[in-house]
């Protein structure tokens, strides 16, 4: 009997880095994502990529207003346009704004058949619906082959059985379960916070790591606990120096964890959200 040609090597669709970074807005997500080579923004917001720009990325930008320009970029992507443009890294900024515009879709056809809703009244088909858009778009745009950074608003949770508070994304619905879902997509989420050195400057850290407040991932294990003055280009060679380490390994080592390197630890007093609610 023949072997179904859907079998594979474990590993075999990560071929393309699929990133979701969380962050309070001015921490410098754009401005991170603005450091990918061979990128194009979808961007949600005009006067989001500004500081990526005054930063020296050389990006290009597609501002998006509504969920149907979303679409317009996904089908020019799809057909063509990312090997038309040279494109390397396609840059969505930010999810929870799209997830806003498609919400606005939503109502704007409920509205078509029925002209006596309140515009600005969404109910909950609205909401259920919206939902279910983002969680295609997502879906949808993963299946491209290019590298993608999503950003997100941060959001924070409290955990019903403990108390204890996390960070999140910024997507709504089902209780926080979507925006578990979508990280679930993703093989690397970074949440950022801003910290100081020894010397008392500000500088931005991404946690990778699950613990505490935070619910970062690294499939690729390689980025550890965190990473400060993180570039898109060198978290890219971390990747791809880890992948080829796993599959030199994998071809003939004696097991040895070859290419991993040393994981930080957090320090004693970083700032955590992470406490019992009074």
């Amino acid at each position: 009997m023949a072997v179904p040609e859907q079998i594979g090597s474990i590993g075999q669709n990560a071929n393309y880095m699929h990133m979701l970074i969380v962050g309070d807005s001015g921490f410098g997500k754009t401005v991170f994502a603005g450091t990918a080579q061979n990128a194009l923004f979808l961007t949600t917001d005009p006067e989001g990529t500004t500081s990526a720009m005054m930063m020296g990325s050389t990006a290009k930008e597609w501002k998006i207003g509504h969920w149907r320009e979303l679409n317009e970029a996904f089908r020019y992507l799809r057909d063509g346009g990312i090997e038309e443009m040279g494109l390397e890294w396609l840059i969505i900024d930010n999810i929870s704004a799209a997830q806003n515009f498609g919400m606005e879709a939503t109502m704007e056809l409920a509205r078509e058949n029925n002209s006596k809703l309140d515009e600005f009244i969404s109910s909950q088909q609205d909401y259920l619906r919206s939902q279910n858009m983002l969680r295609q778009m997502v879906k949808t745009f993963q299946d491209l082959p290019v590298n993608i950074i999503w950003t997100s608003w941060q959001a924070v949770q409290e955990n019903p059985d403990t108390g204890e508070i996390y960070f999140a994304p910024a997507i709504h619905g089902q209780k926080g379960s979507l925006a578990q879902e979508v990280a679930g997509y993703m093989n690397v989420v970074g949440y950022g916070e801003v910290v100081k050195d020894t010397k008392g400057n500000e500088v931005r850290r991404i946690w990778f790591t699950f613990n505490d407040a935070f619910r970062g991932k690294d499939r690729f294990v390689c980025l550890g606990a965190y990473q400060d003055r993180l570039t898109v280009p060198k978290m890219h060679r971390m990747v791809e120096e880890a992948k080829k380490a796993a599959m030199s390994s994998k071809k003939g080592s004696t097991g040895a964890k070859a290419g991993r390197p040393a994981v930080k630890k957090a320090p004693a007093t970083r700032r955590t959200a992470t406490r019992k609610k009074a």
